[in-house]
């Protein structure tokens, strides 16, 4: 080794030393679950969803803040034009005139004001209620929001593993063309098969190697589409627990069970459900504009001048009032009236959006269950078709080497045991994909 080759290669060695924990530290093992929760912790629509319920929380503060009472200050100090001054012999003839109103170019104004509002025609109590549906309606399309997220993280899950399975069972059947081949050529030697025998094999071979490429590219598709959902970096590299595994989800309930279940846990229901009720919340509140309203109000000012106090003085003063306000809309062209029934009718309609929606939600839950039933009633002919497969590519290899057999049998039943390890692969991750469309469906 050279002196140059020796230099580069030492900081070339520690850096690889180095380097390798952080590319161990890439790799992550996921299940379902932790897939689940991934994507809820990446998601920027959590975020946003978030965002709005606080926002919706702000809101029924400030709807609340309505049947408090308002305290305002404030100040003033203005400069006027001069203006002649107006007195008036107001102690007798003989008496020297008394300035009533003197020119008072600097003028001072100081003063706190409280209103409270006493009625309002419902218009309060409604906008709070309308509030706090809204509010609810936030709520509920977090819960929408995650049960989206949680499914597309299930299902992703297991479509990366049935992905991760089929690669892996077409892996094996290169392995088995592979060696086909090499008999192929044993025989073709011993002068036991023919050219068209070992063309035959290769070409096996060669379509068993075309397959894991593919495989491979579903693979690689299926898990880069798993990172992009959980946040994780491209480099991360993906363990898949369930990859390759036999198990079934649990069996379904009945569906008279799965469909009152829906019904009541389904969160784009109870969003649909807390929207038609703030609608009607915000009906009384528009309605409530044809009643009059009473309120309540208290000023405590502090003046120089003070226009309260005759004559007039440079001074400082200061003066109160109490009073009641009543205001009473006689006439506005109909517009409230017009208003409310342009919101009733958005209630309606939302009512009526409502009912398609469950009708569509128990459509949804037996169409996802009868997927489930389907699933698992393929799982056993699944496996049954993989084992009569794998017995039939063994005797046909056992028949081929001992001369029984054409090459084409075995290429048959190997093309066979393929098709029937992919149906078996795809039979599981469609059990468990049709498990997590059940749960979305029913609400879980």
């Amino acid at each position: 080794m050279t002196t140059t080759t020796r230099r580069l290669s030492r900081p070339l060695l520690a850096a690889l030393l180095i380097t390798a924990p952080a590319v161990a530290a890439e790799t992550l093992r996921l299940d379902a679950d932790t897939a689940a929760r991934l994507a809820l912790e990446a998601s920027a629509r959590v975020t946003a969803a978030n965002a709005r319920r606080a926002g919706a929380e702000s809101a029924v503060a400030a709807a609340d803040a309505a049947r408090l009472p308002t305290v305002t200050t404030a100040a003033l100090l203005s400069q006027r034009s001069a203006v002649p001054e107006f007195s008036a012999p107001l102690d007798g003839p003989g008496a020297p005139p008394r300035v009533i109103f003197p020119n008072i170019e600097t003028a001072y104004d100081a003063n706190l004001a409280l209103t409270q509002p006493l009625y309002a025609g419902g218009a309060i109590g409604a906008g709070r209620a309308a509030a706090r549906h809204d509010l609810e309606a936030a709520v509920r399309a977090r819960d929408l929001t995650t049960s989206e997220l949680r499914y597309a993280a299930r299902a992703g899950y297991w479509q990366a593993a049935a992905a991760e399975a089929a690669l892996h069972a077409a892996e094996a059947q290169e392995v088995r063309a592979g060696r086909l081949h090499e008999d192929a050529q044993a025989l073709r030697a011993a002068g036991m098969a023919v050219d068209a025998d070992l063309l035959g094999a290769a070409a096996r071979a060669a379509a068993a190697r075309v397959d894991v490429v593919q495989a491979a590219a579903d693979r690689d598709d299926a898990l880069a589409a798993l990172r992009s959902l959980l946040g994780l970096d491209p480099g991360t590299t993906l363990e898949l627990g369930d990859a390759g595994a036999t198990a079934l989800p649990p069996p379904p309930a009945p569906l008279s069970a799965l469909v009152r279940q829906a019904l009541e846990d389904r969160p784009d229901l109870r969003l649909a459900d807390a929207r038609i009720a703030s609608l009607a919340a915000r009906e009384r509140a528009v309605d409530a504009g044809r009643r009059p309203t009473v309120g309540l109000q208290a000023l405590w000012d502090l003046s120089r001048p003070n226009q309260r106090y005759l004559p007039l003085a440079d001074a400082w003063n200061d003066s109160w009032s109490v009073g009641l306000t009543a205001a009473w809309t006689v006439f506005d062209g109909d517009r409230v009236r017009s208003s409310t029934a342009a919101v009733r009718a958005g209630r309606e309609a939302a009512a009526a959006d409502r009912d398609e929606l469950a009708r569509r939600a128990r459509l949804a839950v037996e169409s996802a269950r009868l997927r489930l039933q389907a699933a698992f009633d393929a799982v056993p002919a699944a496996d049954a078709a993989r084992a009569a497969a794998e017995s039939r590519e063994q005797a046909s290899r056992e028949r081929y080497a001992a001369g029984l057999a054409p090459i084409q049998e075995i290429l048959d039943a190997q093309a066979d045991l393929a098709d029937a390890e992919l149906a078996r692969i795809r039979s599981r991750a469609t059990a468990w994909i049709a498990a997590a469309t059940l749960d979305r469906a029913v609400g879980r």
